[in-house]
């Protein structure tokens, strides 16, 4: 049966393996290669890795690209100018999100990675921004026409990486950016997003394939998006979409420490107004008392709904991520969900979750 949609550089190497593919955000990837559960428990307790190419890397260069960044990121990307990567948001004049996304710095330019489903949005946001008189001297360069994107993760993943590309990458701090040592390109990021130690690796389409069956050739587990859904989920980290959206402010997230009032960026007024009056829904994470999914959408009686949930693969755990009326965010809280006409009890538990 054939499928829509566009194919990432390692569409084949995949196929040759009889991953399980679905079409993500426009990009045809793969869902499983073996199971969701042997994939999970790879990473947890080895390393296994992604093929992220969906998603939008840019490089963003000129005289004005600091101040630029500066003004659209709500965080300061004062932290990113010694060869660090960090997290940010880009924001509405509203306050709410637009992305969540990681910037760093490289040599001279900074790196700009943005989720899949917003790279229109972004890229039009960040042209409207750059137009006007105090930010002409910005340009953006779409690293993924001719680069893939890669994430190993796990407890061994950086010392069977640095196996594989010769090169020991143990002795960079958790979220360095740099090139590769051996004139290849390969830009690494030592981030990821899923809870574990691993790096991020833009590759030049030409080295992808050979690289991805050299990790697969080390013992890396090739995993697919459902690995990576439950992953994050038991780290805790927001999915746009789910957790993070146009009708969602910082300060219903686990991330208000994000907001860098001491400096200029949009939503800044909006937020500095929602500060002092509060919000009337914040993000909790919940266990439920029974073995049922709680799945997104899905209503709380008490006020909120489900923004994300999972069975945990190792311990069978039902666990999901919620928007909850602030008044029932507390730990231990108990809560009704509503699942399929049905009641169920959850408990407000600590994220990450355990």
């Amino acid at each position: 049966m054939s499928m829509e949609g566009k194919k990432t550089n390692l569409y084949l190497e995949h196929t040759k393996v009889n991953a399980r593919m679905i079409n993500f955000n426009g990009y045809i990837l793969p869902v499983w290669f073996s199971s969701i559960k042997e994939e999970h428990m790879a990473v947890r307790n080895s390393a296994g890795m992604f093929d992220i190419s969906h998603m939008g890397v840019y490089k963003i260069t000129g005289n004005d690209a600091y101040g630029f960044l500066q003004y659209i990121i709500c965080n300061d990307l004062e932290k990113t100018l010694d060869s660090r990567m960090m997290y940010g948001m880009v924001l509405n004049e509203q306050g709410n999100v637009l992305d969540d996304i990681m910037v760093g710095k490289l040599g001279d330019d900074f790196i700009l990675v943005i989720n899949a489903g917003n790279k229109e949005k972004i890229l039009n946001w960040i042209e409207k921004h750059s137009m006007g008189d105090d930010y002409g001297g910005v340009h953006i360069e779409d690293l993924t026409i001719d680069h893939s994107f890669i994430a190993v993760q796990g407890p061994l993943a950086v010392e069977k990486l640095s196996r594989v590309l010769d090169t020991d990458l143990s002795v960079k701090k958790r979220f360095s950016i740099f090139y590769g040592s051996n004139n290849n390109r390969i830009v690494f990021m030592r981030t990821g997003y899923t809870g574990e130690d691993g790096y991020e690796l833009v590759i030049p389409d030409k080295l992808a394939s050979d690289v991805w069956k050299e990790l697969m050739g080390a013992g890396i587990t090739p995993c697919g998006l459902g690995a990576r859904d439950t992953l994050r989920i038991e780290a805790g980290l927001p999915l746009y979409g789910q957790e993070l959206s146009e009708e969602i402010n910082p300060f219903m997230t686990r991330y208000s420490w994000v907001l860098k009032f001491h400096k200029e960026f949009i939503g800044r007024k909006a937020l500095l107004e929602i500060k002092n009056k509060g919000t009337d829904y914040k993000t909790a994470g919940l266990e439920m008392q029974e073995r049922i999914i709680a799945r997104s959408g899905y209503r709380i009686i008490e006020g909120g709904h489900i923004t994300s949930g999972t069975l945990l693969p190792e311990t069978g755990k039902s666990i999901a991520m919620a928007l909850v009326h602030a008044d029932y965010a507390e730990e231990g809280t108990e809560l009704t969900v509503m699942v399929r006409g049905k009641k169920y009890k959850a408990k407000v538990v600590s994220v990450p979750f355990k």
